[in-house]
């Protein structure tokens, strides 16, 4: 094993002869003596001044600080490996010596062939300690910085380290929950049903993690409940036997707001926000569904703006959308929670009243909405005027199902514009007739 590229020693000895021998030995072995100290307060300073790679520290000094309390104090300031001399020493000093960790021990009078080997394992030693530090510090920093909450807990399901992320989703600090029950610490419910779930650190290290197959899980702090996913790694020693468990959580806050969004997006206008045609008819399905049961009328009004097109070829399509806009927040003041008002596309709406007592009811809406249009749009600094031709079709008179009360709605629509625009009209069986407002 070769040395270092001049591994830099400092050699603290009191015997002037001992200390240039040990000198002589480092030099010829092809390492750098950067100082020479002979009492323990000198091998401070030189320490602190020079730096070295290596200390090479006598336990028995004269003066009041002996090499041991040298070698802790310079092991307090700075991470320099010492290597003790030693001719003698009784029980006491040597286990004083051995809390210090030094990296080797020689005895006095010292054997060249001895005292190099020990350097050299001590060196590469302090090497090895020092990429390890690297990496558990690189190690460290990462499982810090990562967005996911990491628990790692030692067989007996102790806590042994949290990171940020898990301090913040468990309301435990890490300083407050090493040496504690993971289970102490980690508090669980099932979304569904608020039912508390009791994990256990033998199933999770037989692979068993008891939590809901579809990961409905929430954590529970002094603060908020966050919904979560949950896994667990079981560690193992080098013998492959097991060390510990780590338990990650990932905070899905987030990806639920993604996921609702995108729910939203698929079944509503991306222009009015207003259900598209696909809420709608589930909406409409089911509202036909209880009316069947109940036995009571509903009503589908189709609605379309009169010459829109106007608009988009005098103003522009961003005017034209902006009109949209406002048309629909006006359509939906005037209507009940439970109506459903949808945007088809283009310029059509249509609106569900899914429980009426009389064909009255839905005329007299239909003649507010016609009214509630006298009033011009406020769009972009302008007032738009604008009216629009409704058709209307209840159930069970126009239709015992969907696509019958949508399509004999739209029917009633056209009539309506084809008699003048800015009106409604109702339809009438399959005689098609139509009864005017």
């Amino acid at each position: 094993m070769s040395p270092p590229e001049k591994a830099r020693i400092l050699i603290v000895e009191d015997e002037a002869l001992i200390a240039q021998d040990i000198e002589l030995i480092v030099r010829n072995a092809g390492y750098e003596v950067c100082g020479l100290a002979s009492t323990g307060e000198e091998s401070l300073l030189l320490a602190e001044k020079m730096q070295p790679d290596l200390i090479l520290m006598d336990i028995v000094l004269r003066g009041e600080m002996d090499g041991v309390e040298a070698a802790e104090k310079i092991r307090e300031r700075s991470d320099i490996p010492v290597i003790y001399l030693t001719a003698h020493a009784d029980e006491n000093t040597l286990r004083r010596a051995k809390f210090t960790q030094p990296l080797g021990y020689t005895l006095k009078p010292v054997d060249q062939k001895e005292l190099i080997t020990v350097i050299e394992m001590a060196l590469y030693k302090h090497q090895m300690e020092l990429k390890l530090k690297e990496r558990e510090e690189w190690l460290s920093t990462i499982l810090r910085s990562i967005g996911e909450g990491i628990i790692a807990a030692d067989r007996q399901g102790n806590v042994s380290f949290m990171n940020p992320v898990a301090e913040k989703l468990t309301g435990w600090s890490k300083e407050e929950s090493i040496g504690k029950p993971i289970l102490s610490i980690l508090h669980l419910v099932e979304e569904s049903s608020g039912r508390l779930i009791r994990l256990s650190v033998a199933d999770i290290l037989n692979g068993k993690l008891g939590v809901p197959a579809d990961g409905s899980i929430l954590i529970v702090n002094y603060e908020d409940k966050v919904p979560v996913e949950l896994k667990a790694t079981v560690t193992r020693d080098n013998k492959g036997e097991t060390s510990g468990l780590v338990l990650v959580l990932y905070d899905i806050t987030e990806r639920r707001r993604y996921e609702e969004k995108l729910r939203h997006n698929a079944i509503h206008d991306h222009l009015t926000e207003l259900p598209n045609r696909s809420l709608f008819f589930d909406r409409l399905t089911m509202a036909l569904a209880r009316a069947q049961r109940e036995t009571h009328r509903l009503a589908v009004l189709m609605l379309d703006l009169d010459e829109f097109k106007k608009v988009n070829d005098t103003f522009g399509h961003n005017t034209g959308d902006r009109l949209l806009q406002s048309v629909s927040n006006r359509l939906l003041q005037m209507f009940r929670k439970g109506d459903t008002m949808a945007r088809l596309g283009g310029d059509e709406f249509i609106l569900l009243l899914p429980e009426i007592p009389t064909i009255e009811v839905a005329k007299n809406v239909a003649e507010r909405v016609i009214l509630s249009f006298q009033k011009p749009f406020d769009v972009e600094n302008r007032k738009i005027p604008i009216t629009a031709s409704i058709g209307i079709a209840v159930y069970p008179e126009d239709g015992n199902d969907a696509d019958a009360l949508v399509k004999n709605a739209d029917i009633a629509m056209y009539r309506a514009k084809a008699d003048g625009r800015n009106r409604f009209r109702l339809y009438r069986g399959e005689q098609r007739e139509f009864l005017q407002a």
